[in-house]
Parts: C-alpha cells; structure tokens; sequence
C-alpha cells in the first residue's frame, strides 16, 4: 500500500479555436518530422485538411488514415513496419480509437515485437516516440491517459505505462461540433462514467504499489473526477439534443478531458471491466455497452461506496441540498432510457447463459478491478445472472 500520491499530468491547451496554436506547438517541441494518425471520418469530414492546412511549411508529414473504430491488437501489429524511422512524433487526430492506435503504434515503432506482448501494466521497456492528441470527440479523455485500449483473446484489454502517456494535447470544442447526435450520445456516457467509477474508486490507501498511476481515489482525482462529473451531468443532454450550442460542446469538451485526467492517477473500476468483457463479446460501441453493465456494476458496488454516490446524486441537482445513492441509480436509469441505450446486457442480444463467461472475461480485468471500490468475490456471478 503507497503512503504516497503520484501526479503527473499532460499539459495540454484548451477552448474554441485552439487548434491554430497546433504548429506553435509542435514548433516549440522541435517536432518536425509527424507521422499523422486518423480514421476514415475525419479524412472525410474536413478536419483532416483544415489540420494538413495549419501545417504547412517546416513540417515534414506522413499520414495513416485508416485507424478502425475499435481496433484489435492484430491491427496494429500489421503496421509496424509500413513506417520508415526518423520519426519526431506521432499526431493522432480523432476520437479514442485514433489516439489508443497512435500509442500502440509508438510502442511497435519504438521497441518491435508484438502488441499482445505488452498487455498489462508497466511493460513497455522504456520511452518511446512522442505522441501529441486532438480530440475529435468528448468521450474517452485518452489524450489525458497512459494507457491504449484494444481487443485480444475475446476481451478489450490494455497496456498502460506511463511512457504512453501523450506528451502534448490540443483540446477544441470546435471539432465537436458536427457530431452526430448517436456519437455525442455514446462517446459522453463514457466520460460519465470515468468521472462516476473515479470518484468512486477504492481508495488509494487501499490499493498496492503499481508500475502506473492507477492507484485509487485520492484528493487530487476526487476533485478532477467531481468538476468532471458535475460539467458532463449539466451539458450531457444538451449536446446530444442540440449538437450547435457552443457552451454544452465547451462543458463536454472540458468534463471529458478533466474525467480522464481523473481516472489516469485513480483508476476504473467493475462497470468499465464488464464494459470491456461485453464489448469483446459484441459488436458495439463502448459507451453502449457501458451503459448496459451499468446497473450491475453499481448495484454490486453500492453498500461499497454509497456515501459517494449520494455526493454525485446531490450534484446532479446543481450541488443543491442533499440527495441519495438510490436516488442517483434512478437518475442515471432515467438518462439511460431517455437517451434509447441498453438498460442491461440482454438488450444487445447476451443470453443468461453467458453469464460465466462474462464473469471470466471480466476477472482477468486486474488493471480496473484493482481500484474498483469493493472487492470481487462469488456474489458478483449472482449479479451479472440477474443483471443481464
């Protein structure tokens, strides 16, 4: 157990239009050689040229456009070697998955072998090539984490080190703006729930030395992880009902980058483990499966960390008076029904029958289950039979 908390933020420059600061930036770090990391939607949608636009000039740039929607490890492996060497640093541009297949990618670039090699905490061997974000979404904060995320064996697992961690990111509400309605909907209730399961998560007293900053609740992430909360609970509904209104793409914007600064010194917890287990199930995004493993997750944590669940339940109120644990589990219900996502894993076509397999699938999990606020024992199948 760590007598000591360990901080170590990225820097990183926020608000509308500070994508034109990019070059500066990248200037100022003597990256001139970039490899361009995206995906298929933002070569598309514009965001791709207006980012080769700013660029022009003293940069020397290479380009990967085809960065999958939830990438397996197979998919970086293939990569490895189509990039010569002399690289500065890597730009990934897009949404988690183009930032997660950016810092996958540096590994291989850095230190060969296979992704599969590096599951796990701490075993990346040392630094690796730089890489700056710009967030194209308000959903996984990967700009803000030491960790890449991709399915292997049947699960969405991860490596983490702090040598991932992106050096540099430029976060502007502007790219947010075109968002389809069902992508603010899915990538937002992932950043709720980072700020809910870091706010919530054992707490760091409790928890043994780790290789990475995963080390449960502290005062630093608590007071991240509760702005985090309080800005996304505001400006969720907004933004996904009115995709123009500037101030909820800012409070979204600002609460996802702030959650998973969070969760990058505190850790996750059961939802997102069976989250991930689901996910490596079914074809679906992850905020969807998110929101379908919500019920269980908090039900089995409940009596673990009621206290804090009636903090966030006071402020969805607007910090108003007091409320209740239960009160915020019905709150929460209430959005998962009003927003059409999964109320439980049966809703995406899981039968009760697998729910063993979730539960193996989720019991490897020990980068998230480590901070999760109770620990897991033979009551958690019982929940996940009654939960699906």
């Amino acid at each position: 157990m760590s007598e000591w908390i360990r901080i170590a933020p990225s820097p990183s420059l926020f608000g509308f239009g500070a994508l034109s600061k990019l070059p500066d930036e990248l200037s100022a770090r003597d990256f001139r050689r970039i490899l361009i990391i995206t995906d298929p939607q933002i070569s598309a949608n514009g965001i791709l040229d207006q980012v080769l636009m700013l660029l022009k000039g003293p940069f020397e740039i290479e380009r990967f456009e085809e960065a999958p929607s939830e990438p397996h490890y197979t998919d970086v492996d293939k990569q490895k070697e189509k990039f010569g060497s002399g690289f500065d640093a890597l730009l990934a541009i897009g949404g988690g998955s183009s930032m997660d297949f950016a810092k996958a990618l540096t590994i291989l670039m850095t230190h060969g072998g296979s992704l599969g090699d590096y599951v796990g905490e701490g075993l990346v061997p040392g630094p690796v090539l730089p890489v700056v974000c710009v967030p194209t979404t308000s959903g996984t904060g990967s700009q803000n984490t030491q960790t890449t995320v991709f399915t292997i064996g049947g699960v969405k697992m991860g490596c983490s080190s702090e040598f991932i961690r992106p050096v540099f990111s430029v976060v502007d509400p502007e790219l947010t703006m075109r968002l389809p309605s069902v992508v603010t909907r899915n990538t937002g209730y992932d950043a709720l729930m980072h700020a809910v399961e870091s706010f919530i998560a054992c707490p760091y007293e409790r928890v043994p030395d780790r290789p990475i900053l995963y080390q449960g609740s502290n005062p630093y992430s608590r007071g991240i992880a509760l702005e985090a909360f309080r800005l996304i609970w505001k400006y969720y509904r907004k933004a996904v009902l009115n995709g123009g209104d500037r101030e909820a793409r800012m409070g979204m914007s600002m609460g996802s980058h702030l959650a998973g600064l969070a969760f990058s010194h505190s850790g996750l917890g059961l939802v997102h483990a069976l989250a991930s287990s689901l996910g490596g199930m079914i074809n679906a995004p992850h905020g969807v499966c998110l929101a379908a493993c919500t019920n269980i997750g908090l039900r089995y944590n409940f009596e673990a960390c009621d206290k804090e669940l009636a903090v966030l339940a006071t402020a969805m109120k607007g910090g108003k008076g007091q409320d209740s644990a239960e009160q915020f589990l019905a709150n929460m219900e209430a959005l998962i029904r009003d927003f059409e996502l999964p109320s439980r894993p049966s809703d995406l076509g899981v039968k009760k029958e697998e729910a063993q397999m979730i539960l193996e699938k989720t019991l490897i999990q020990t980068r998230r289950i480590q901070t999760n606020p109770r620990q897991l024992d033979e009551d958690l199948l019982s929940f996940i039979e009654g939960g699906i």
